[in-house]
């Protein structure tokens, strides 16, 4: 009776929903200059924008709720866009992002107040059922009740969110609108101007979250934030390409999504004779050198520090020292009036900024001295003479770049061997750059970003996040990683108190995701066995209640290790698994066996840290490769004691690798298994 009921109401809203996009598309596309014709043209661009998101899903959420106020128990339909009937005024689907949606995802059943914060106070009520409906290709596919009043015990959320995690991924990330939870939608639908600090375990959906975050900040605080002035730092090139579908399934746009090594050396270095060393190579050296974790004191904020006393006083050494005299004979402008212009009129000026007000300051004054002649022709003289004078003058200010003055810091500092070959900038470099910029040349007002996005956050420094807060309004960020993942130990921290700190406790909220909702519960007890070797990490992943087989470990003859490679790729073929990885443990290792397996498995591919994007398929890579991506299988390959043994970094790598897998995980070892996999 319900799937013929929500048929019937499916039918109905999609003939609305495709009258009004048939209407929309039969006007032609306004491109004139009339500033009314084109709000109008931009307003229907935007209906046309939702309308299509509507064509091809219109709903996947139906609540039934009671205003205290009303008589009438309401349907309201939830949808990624919403759309208004524009016959009775009514809303049709209401948005993902409103208020009275947050009751869906809230609401687990047992709360005694119901209520929600509209833009006219609070509206409490009852709800009376919560249901999750699928369509595909504008029909009816599924019907799941997740809350019934007066039913007891109702299981349908665990069962539509089982269906949704058993579905087979594809090589993108890909929106959670249907299946967000409770602890997601607090984080989801935090308040703006904090910062928000979210310590997620693999497969938690942080991602995912922060990514639906920018979404909800867009639809609830429009008058406030503009898109183009957000941005998403990301690891690297290829995470950016796996999440580059969800922000536009969610019909955001225009948010600039890139690399912190990226935006610093084109938005602010953009100096063709500086190079940035290639990251992939240091962090290839880093991993299978067998370099020790290193302390990142330039990554520090006790750096910062030094680096800002440093500017202080090369800023002062900089400015004039001597009086300003454009004419023989006559009074000039002393030293001390110059000295009290910058430190009294110009005070909270960049260096650059003050320069430039001194010189307007200095032209006017000629100007208006210049006037004291008699004679027009000995103005006109004393003009040009003292103009001269004064580009002269000016002159012994020269420009100076970020990183000649880095340079000069570093030799004062007495620390000349953490100079950098001479336009050959370093990972380790680019904050204090970043910071000598700002502070020399100063932030313009449409330079700062309306909002922050950090991913693998905890392979940040504090000097990166304090110079990006500098370029923040209001402190508003989302900030997200795993500690147990920080396999960049020589650029990243190991608490988050090291963010919270630098905020304040009174600008920072802090949120855990415990529950992993990637992987089965035998894979994730699996890496939770690995993880118990760490000696100061984070909580334990909590599986949901999604089971499958048991990981698989078995010790293979060296010689037969490429044969079980392959053996085992064409069974997870036959498993019907379409992403599917081999990890080794180093770049070198997958270099040296992908030829062999090549030819027994001609759509394998290999990935590596040059590489831009992950195309799915049966991949070949190295453990540290692999953060960030996920498959429905994957393969460790010798997780021996050689490789892999009981130290911090090796730990967080093979915690990184096993992760990786959503429903298969097996591991092959020669020789001793290392005791990584074995309970401490």
């Amino acid at each position: 009776m319900q799937f013929k009921q929500e048929k019937e109401s499916l039918s109905k809203a999609l003939a609305v929903i495709n009258k009004q996009y048939d209407r929309l598309a039969s006007i032609p596309e306004y491109i004139g200059d009339d500033f009314t014709e084109k709000v109008l043209e931009d307003n229907r661009r935007r209906l046309r924008e939702s309308l299509i998101v509507a064509k091809k899903e219109p709903y996947f959420a139906r609540l039934d709720f009671k205003d205290e106020e009303s008589e009438e128990v309401k349907a309201t339909y939830i949808g990624k866009a919403g759309v208004f009937d524009e016959n009775t005024g009514d809303v049709l689907i209401t948005d993902w992002r409103a208020p009275i949606a947050s009751l869906f995802y809230g609401f687990s059943g047992s709360e005694d107040d119901v209520y929600y914060q509209s833009p006219d106070g609070v509206v409490e009520g009852e709800i009376y059922l919560k249901r999750n409906i699928v369509t595909y290709e504008q029909e009816l596919q599924r019907v799941v009740d997740r809350y019934i009043r007066g039913e007891q015990g109702s299981s349908g959320g665990d069962e539509f969110l089982l269906y949704k995690l058993e579905d087979q991924k594809d090589n993108r990330l890909r929106d959670i609108v249907a299946t967000i939870q409770g602890e997601q939608n607090e984080i989801i639908r935090y308040p703006l101007n904090k910062a928000v600090i979210i310590q997620g375990v693999a497969g938690s959906g942080k991602t995912t979250v922060a990514l639906h975050r920018l979404a909800y900040l867009l639809y609830e605080y429009r008058e406030q934030l503009t898109a183009h002035r957000m941005i998403i730092f990301a690891p690297n090139t290829i995470f950016l390409d796996y999440i580059s579908q969800v922000l536009p399934e969610l019909g955001v746009g225009d948010i600039v999504q890139t690399t912190f090594p990226k935006w610093v050396m084109t938005s602010i270095i953009d100096d063709p004779k500086c190079s940035l060393e290639s990251l992939s190579e240091r962090r290839k050296t880093f991993f299978e050198s067998g370099i020790l974790e290193q302390n990142n004191w330039k990554g520090s904020l006790d750096f910062q520090q030094q680096i800002r006393e440093q500017l202080s006083q090369l800023e002062k050494e900089w400015l004039p020292e001597e009086d300003f005299i454009p004419w023989e004979n006559k009074q000039g402008v002393p030293l001390k009036k110059i000295r009290n212009w910058i430190e009294a009129d110009f005070k909270g000026n960049p260096v650059t900024k003050k320069y430039e007000r001194l010189k307007a300051k200095l032209t006017r004054w000629v100007e208006i001295e210049a006037k004291m002649y008699e004679e027009k022709k000995e103005q006109e003289q004393a003009r040009k003479d003292g103009k001269q004078e004064l580009r002269r003058y000016l002159r012994k200010w020269k420009k100076r770049k970020p990183y000649e003055l880095y340079a000069q810091i570093l030799k004062k500092m007495g620390r000349k061997d953490l100079l950098p070959p001479k336009n050959k900038i370093t990972l380790d470099d680019l904050a204090p750059l970043l910071d000598i910029h700002d502070y020399w040349y100063g932030i313009e007002r449409d330079e700062k970003f309306d909002h922050v996005v950090i991913d693998e956050a905890q392979d940040f420094s504090p000097y990166q996040v304090s110079v990006l807060n500098a370029r923040t309004k209001t402190a508003s960020f989302t900030i997200l990683g795993d500690l147990a993942q920080g396999i960049h130990s020589n650029e990243g921290i190991d608490e988050w108190n090291n963010f919270i700190n630098l905020f304040g406790t009174s600008r920072a909220k802090f949120f855990q995701m415990t529950k992993s909702y990637r992987s089965t519960y035998e894979i994730i007890a699996f890496s939770n066995i690995i993880l118990s070797h760490l000696t100061n990490r984070p909580a334990f992943a909590e599986p949901v209640f999604r089971s499958g087989e048991d990981v698989h470990i078995q010790q293979v003859e060296a010689e037969e290790k490429s044969a079980e490679i392959i053996s085992w790729v064409h069974k997870m073929k036959d498993q019907d698994m379409n992403t599917i990885a081999v990890i080794l443990r180093s770049e070198a290792e997958c270099n040296e066996i992908y030829p062999k397996l090549k030819e027994e498995i001609p759509e394998l591919t290999i990935i590596t840290t040059e590489d831009k994007s992950y195309e799915g398929g049966i991949s070949l890579l190295p453990v540290y490769v692999s953060k960030g991506l996920e498959f429905d299988s994957v393969l460790m390959v010798d997780v021996d004691e050689e490789h892999y043994p009981e130290t911090e970094q090796t730990i967080k790598l093979l915690y990184v690798g096993c992760t990786r897998a959503l429903h298969h995980l097996s591991v092959i070892y020669s020789g001793k298994a290392s005791k990584l996999i074995s309970k401490g």
